[in-house]
């Protein structure tokens, strides 16, 4: 096998790893977008610093967890039409 081959099948394993990831990350972020409004319900109006930090700790996780899923369908396309440009 050519090491042009190996690079292709290479960035094709990327491509559709950075799918499968992101969209486990997605059902993830579903579902605890789901339990952090639940927690928001439970402690929302606390006026309380230490219930306000969690909210404002869950909502930066989600904000990160959304980055990660765009950065990797990203990844994916431009792994993969890398490698078809080959």
């Amino acid at each position: 096998m050519s090491e042009l081959q190996k690079l292709k099948g290479t960035l094709e394993s990327i491509s559709a790893a950075s799918k499968q990831t992101g969209g486990s990350l997605g059902q993830f972020k579903s579902k605890f977008t789901g339990q952090m409004g639940q927690v928001r319900a439970a402690i929302g109006g606390s006026a309380q610093r230490k219930d306000q930090e969690v909210i404002q700790s869950l909502e930066a996780a989600s904000k990160q967890v959304e980055a990660a899923i765009r950065a990797l369908e990203q990844a994916a396309r431009t792994a993969s039409n890398y490698g078809k440009s080959l």
